[in-house]
């Protein structure tokens, strides 16, 4: 009886909610030719719900209570929008029209996209009133700083986040907040040991950085936080773009995006885009040639249901490899920029990645909907790279006053093998709904995250560059010598360097590193809304079971388990002024291979977090001002070169700080961007006392950058715009720290200038990085990871990017 009772009220009480809600909006979105615009995504209170118009253009939002809202259309074409109130059961119509040429996604526009997140990340309303530090950086902002791939400069836009420079042509690393953040695609997790591969901006609609565990989002993530590459989707505007780009090093890069409608009754959209690249580097005979294949389709089965499948391949072949770094002995930037110990001899390594994503999205009513996802990344990779041997370099001439012995900068090469194979199956289910009991609002979110990850690589060193023929110096053992003051390239040999067997399979050559691993993790919160939704209490717990086999467990099952609440109080002070107070936890099975044996420890973090929102301009501009405390368990770091693939693990570590983001346009003509970022990270337990007090590898204390873009909106010269930037960074940590020295010497800072001109549906933009031509490098002192001498990698060269875009 008792059960028939809560069915019933379950039943019940939503009804009767929903029947005291009968104001609507309605209306029509068509083209400049008063055509039917199908598919175009409507938003109704910067988030609150959202729809998309039929085949003939209508939408409409039914079950409105009385208020004030905000309505409009997130298509970069459509610039208007319309405020209106509903008072009782009053319905309301109102239309939209595209404007009359198409404004290329580099123009400003007054709509600010920033402020509502996608569908993928759950929270189905405005970033105003979601009680955490979340960025959104769209394709208006990546294409007006050219930013191609996720590796080149993507974290300047959000506070308080770095781009870890080691191994990118691979994958990339991003840091947020100090720790290494997880790789979501699509709202799914995706990270790995090796991969995902770093993505290219061509498939790219959006970057979404969440701050902290999230526990909402995801479980199994880590407590930094995570960033979310959401991918472009069929829209059906049946819009066709061409770009190309070419700059400095040799940068040749052309992408073409279809967007088109595959049926006549307006069901099935497709879209394909394509990219090709081929470009150099600052460093020597270090270069990439990359493509990318993204097929996508979308089929609406009814007003409520649709279907969504994806497909990437993504190819990176570079040569040079891994070989980035520059060793020095007498300090930091004192060999020249070009310097590499790579060698036009050695082959490319190839990269390559498949994705398969799939989404089906169901709306049961204007206030329940259920969306199940699943997806497959496979990421590959075979090459090798020429490495500097293991502290072979000599520090000082041995013999000065004679001909013989070593020189000041000589240096044995070796070449390491960098075989590696990651695979991601991943999948989810998430509902979101609301109610009332009484007068208090409930929003539900629940949902299921599974996944299983499975890793294997072969990091090794195949031998020394020697020389048979003696023609060229060579040391006691026949090995090559290079100097790093006097460096030649172009004169070894295949038969110089070392043969390695690839004839037994990868599993079989990288044992060591094999490893699988699962998870399974369950998740509900209720956010409870009182005073007219102005007052919002939410709580949540995730449950997350994990089992992985690996080596390192000499292939036994090691199995782990927690649960991790979230609570979370939000006041919206005015409507466009909130603030909030955030308790989270995460739990993330962590594998790895430790220095000396046995697998890495399961990591915990727990963050408290408070901050306060607004919007401006009508909602175009938004700021936040966040202050958190995070602290994350068994840290996991890189144990260096001389231990290639893997891992070396503190106690615990406190990340502590505070964050400021300003992000959207002020009017038709200044669009902005600016954060700041004051950040103390650091081991706070460790068996090593020597490590305790060292900064976290992906902290700078000091982090703070800004774009600004004037656009002329009229007159003869409407379409002309200028764009300038800067990159700033302070006390920044070492990598790893060593003992009396915590930070690098030098300051990172970097100005970009650019400016462009857009008329119909042609544009050309101009950018000009590091336009002082500043020596700007990340590092290490000598004693890191045992070495002997100082190690850097250049970053920000100076150089420029001119791109030409047309649309039909």
């Amino acid at each position: 009886m008792l059960k028939k009772k809560i069915l019933l009220g379950l039943i019940v009480l939503p009804a009767m909610a929903w029947a005291q809600n009968n104001g609507s909006i309605n209306g029509k979105v068509t083209d400049k030719d008063n055509k039917a615009v199908a598919n175009a995504k409507v938003v109704l209170n910067e988030g609150e719900q959202t729809t998309y118009t039929n085949s003939l253009g209508e939408y409409k939002f039914e079950n409105l209570s009385s208020g004030s809202y905000y309505i409009n259309i997130d298509d970069l074409e459509i610039v208007d929008s319309y405020s209106f109130k509903i008072d009782g059961d009053e319905k309301i119509t109102y239309n939209f029209t595209k404007s009359n040429s198409y404004e290329l996604s580099t123009a400003n526009v007054i709509a600010n996209r920033t402020t509502i997140p996608s569908s993928t990340l759950r929270l189905g309303e405005s970033l105003l009133v979601t009680p955490q530090n979340i960025q959104v950086i769209d394709q208006r902002l990546l294409n007006d700083q050219m930013i191609f791939t996720s590796a080149e400069g993507l974290s300047r836009n959000v506070s308080g986040v770095r781009t870890i420079l080691h191994q990118e042509e691979g994958s990339v690393g991003i840091a947020v907040r100090g720790f290494q953040a997880s790789n979501l695609r699509n709202g799914m997790d995706v990270s790995g040991s090796f991969g995902p591969l770093r993505e290219d901006m061509s498939f790219v609609d959006r970057v979404e950085f969440v701050k902290g565990p999230a526990g909402f989002m995801m479980g199994n993530t880590r407590p930094g936080g995570f960033y979310n590459i959401v991918t472009k989707k069929p829209m059906g505007n049946n819009k066709k773009t061409v770009q190309m780009t070419l700059g400095s090093y040799n940068l040749y890069r052309a992408t073409a995006d279809i967007d088109q409608t595959l049926s006549k009754d307006g069901k099935l959209l497709g879209r394909l885009n394509l990219m090709g690249t081929k470009k150099g580097n600052v460093q020597q005979y270090t270069e990439n040639e990359q493509f990318v294949v993204n097929p996508s389709l979308k089929y609406n089965i009814s007003d409520d249901t649709n279907v969504t499948v994806e497909y990437i391949y993504s190819q990176n072949n570079f040569a040079g490899g891994f070989s980035k770094y520059i060793y020095g002995i007498d300090g930091f930037r004192d060999i020249k920029k070009s310097f590499t110990f790579s060698d036009p001899i050695v082959d490319p390594t190839r990269s390559w990645e498949h994705n398969v994503y799939g989404t089906l999205n169901h709306n049961f009513n204007a206030d329940w909907l259920l969306t199940a996802q699943f997806g497959y990344i496979r990421s590959e990779m075979e090459g090798s790279s020429l490495y500097a041997s293991f502290n072979t370099i000599a520090l000082a001439d041995n013999l000065p006053d004679t001909k013989s012995g070593p020189k000041k900068g000589d240096v044995i090469r070796n070449l390491s093998i960098g075989d590696a194979l990651n695979t991601s199956t991943v999948g989810q289910v998430f509902t979101r709904g609301k109610f009332k009991t009484g007068s208090v609002n409930h929003n539900i979110l629940a949902g299921v995250d599974m996944g299983k990850k499975f890793y294997v690589a072969d990091w090794s060193i195949a031998g020394t560059i020697k020389d048979p023929s003696g023609k060229l110096p060579t040391n006691d053992k026949g090995e090559v010598i290079f100097n790093i003051y006097n460096p030649i390239y172009g004169n070894l040999t295949k038969d110089m360097l070392p043969t390695y067997d690839r004839s037994k399979s990868l599993r079989e050559r990288g044992a060591m590193y094999l490893s699988n691993y699962s998870y399974t993790s369950f998740h509900i919160q209720d956010e409870v809304r009182f005073l007219e939704d102005k007052l919002r209490i939410a709580a949540g717990v995730r449950y997350t079971s994990t089992n992985k086999e690996s080596a390192a467990s000499q292939g036994r099952q090691v199995k782990n388990n927690a649960f991790t609440p979230r609570f979370s109080v939000t006041g919206l002070i005015t409507p466009t002024f909130t603030a909030y107070a955030l308790y989270d936890e995460t739990f993330e099975e962590q594998v790895g291979v430790l220095v000396g044996g046995g697998a890495a420890d399961p990591s915990k973090g727990k963050n408290k977090e408070i901050g306060v929102k607004k919007t401006w301009f009508g909602g175009r501009l938004m700021t936040n001002l966040t202050a958190y405390h995070l602290t994350k368990t068994n840290i996991l770091t890189s144990a260096g070169a001389e231990f290639p693939g893997m891992s070396e693990q503190s106690g615990e570590a406190v990340s502590k700080g505070i964050e400021f983001d300003l992000n959207g346009s002020i009017n038709k003509n200044w669009n902005i961007m600016f954060n700041y970022a004051y950040t103390d990270a650091k081991i706070t337990k460790d068996n090593d006392p020597t490590k305790i007090g060292g900064m976290l590898y992906g902290t700078a204390r000091h982090i703070s950058n800004a774009w600004i873009k004037y656009t002329i909106a009229e007159g003869e010269l409407e379409g002309l715009g200028f764009s300038a930037g800067y990159e700033y960074q302070a006390k920044r940590a070492v990598w790893p720290v060593v003992k009396d020295h915590k930070f690098l010497p030098d300051d990172l800072f970097s100005i970009d200038l650019g400016m462009s001109y857009q008329k119909n549906n042609y544009q050309i933009s101009l950018l000009v990085n590091n336009v002082t031509d500043r020596y700007n490098y990340v590092g290490f002192y000598p004693g890191a990871w045992g070495y002997s001498h100082y190690g850097w990698r250049v970053v920000n060269p100076i150089g420029f990017k001119v791109n030409l875009a047309y649309t039909f």
